[in-house]
């Protein structure tokens, strides 16, 4: 009986296991996106950010203070402490029963009795359910390195969508002092009589909406600075400077094969195949139910001293161990409970092999995307800014002389205006680009400069 005691203990309770292990160190791990988020810090240390105009230092400061990254690390947390409970033995059972007519034997009247017992589940009750509930922390965990990543992309794709209205708002002004040069030159050529009244109109309707245009991107400001601060978390009234350099001009340095697989193996993948692994072991858990369970017991009666003098063992108490089994009797109601289990398994994995499909056309096209952004900005740095330049330049110079109509010198403001914000634009969506590849993938590219 002590060999059969000791061996269901051990096999229920000496199974913390592997999974349980590797959950707990996964939540001490300080390597995760963030250790400690916004819980850990105080209301007056957001309050107190400063940023530097840096992604980076806005980055880190999201995955310390978002709301939503904060939510997905509770969870994991709290998946992680319901591990110990799934694989605890049911309570033990402490009762106390008092004779109000003690039965009379013969070394005695009994007058209580003490018993303990303690039920054992079929083995992989526990043990199975400590695996699912160990598995269903890990893929918590998955959810929430995913959730770090769409926060990092939201950051960056914020972060140079306000970078583009300052670059916007900068280009514009720029025009808007040429549109007045103009303006001045086209009233000295009226004083001399080499140009109209209309010239002059129209000259300064150009400058009026060059005015308006700067004066409707205080909106779009506002409106990106929301999305940065969004995705910060962070309160209302701080500073979010941007730098006004441009994102680098980079193409993924690694085969698109390469990233695919990085992207079928995300951790949102990975979590959706942690859960469908979770679900297979609640299937065995549920399924112990048809099987027997035990009860161990130990009953101690207390018993008085014999009526009859000088009787042998007068007054010994009695010890009694039990073992019961609990027969399972619904057997139908157990294999609903089993096939609900394993269906939900079937709907993760089925999820995760849409994820993974899903991972290679999204790749294919965050890199489409770069590409053509990386050769539209080339195409507006390297040669249509200087053509448009040179060629405004030339306009200028032949307007002064008299050799060139004032709508033809417009045009080339206009023409050097659209390409400059083109080249921006172009900028833009490729570092936004960038961002939603590393989060198609679910780690950092390597990146190689272009000529």
């Amino acid at each position: 009986m002590r060999r059969i005691l000791t061996w269901l203990f051990l096999l229920l309770l000496g199974c913390a296991g592997n999974l349980e292990s590797a959950a707990v160190r996964d939540l001490n791990n300080d390597e995760l996106p963030t250790a400690r988020p916004a819980a850990a810090q105080s209301a007056s240390a957001q309050k107190r950010a400063e940023f530097d105009g840096s992604l980076q230092r806005y980055v880190a400061y999201a995955l310390e203070h978002n709301p939503e990254l904060e939510a997905q690390y509770e969870e994991f947390r709290a998946a992680t402490y319901r591990i110990s409970r799934a694989r605890r033995l049911p309570e033990p059972t402490l009762t106390y029963t008092y004779f109000v007519r003690s039965v009379e034997t013969r070394v005695g009247p009994q007058r209580h009795r003490f018993g303990i017992s303690q039920a054992f589940p079929w083995p992989t009750k526990l043990s199975a359910g400590a695996d699912a509930s160990a598995l269903a922390a890990q893929s918590a965990k998955r959810r929430f390195e995913a959730s770090a990543l769409r926060v990092s992309a939201r950051v960056s794709d914020a972060y140079w969508e306000l970078w583009l209205v300052s670059q916007v708002r900068r280009i514009q002004k720029e025009q808007l002092v040429l549109s007045r040069t103009t303006s001045d030159l086209v009233r000295s050529r009226l004083e001399i009589g080499s140009a109209s009244l209309s010239d002059v109109s129209q000259a300064d309707l150009v400058v009026s909406r060059a005015t308006d245009v700067i004066a409707g991107l205080d909106e779009a400001e506002r409106r990106s600075r929301a999305a940065l601060r969004r995705a910060l978390g962070s309160p209302d009234g701080v500073t979010l400077p941007v730098r006004a350099a441009a994102p680098r001009l980079v193409a993924p340095a690694e085969s698109d094969s390469a990233l695919v697989a990085a992207a079928q193996a995300h951790p949102g993948v990975g979590a959706l195949e942690l859960m469908a692994q979770s679900k297979s072991s609640s299937a065995e858990s549920s399924n112990a139910d048809r099987y027997p369970s035990f009860v161990v017991g130990l009953d101690y009666i207390e018993t008085g001293p014999a009526k009859m003098p000088n009787q042998a063992d007068s007054g010994k108490d009695a010890v009694m161990v039990m073992l019961g089994v609990k027969l399972p009797l619904w057997g139908g109601s157990y294999g609903d409970e089993v096939d609900a289990a394993r269906a939900d398994s079937a709907s993760f994995k089925a999820r995760a092999a849409s994820a993974r499909n899903d991972a290679r056309s999204r790749v294919d096209v965050v890199l489409s995307e770069i590409r053509d952004a990386l050769r539209r900005a080339k195409l507006y740095q390297h040669t249509l800014v200087p053509q448009a330049t040179t060629a405004l330049r030339s306009v200028i110079g032949s307007y002064a002389a008299g050799r060139a109509t004032l709508p033809q010198l417009l045009m080339a403001q206009r023409e050097l205006l659209e390409i400059e914000l083109s080249l921006a634009q172009a900028r833009a969506m490729h570092a936004r680009a960038w961002a939603r590849l590393e989060d198609a993938v679910g780690r950092p590219v390597r990146a190689k400069e272009t000529s």
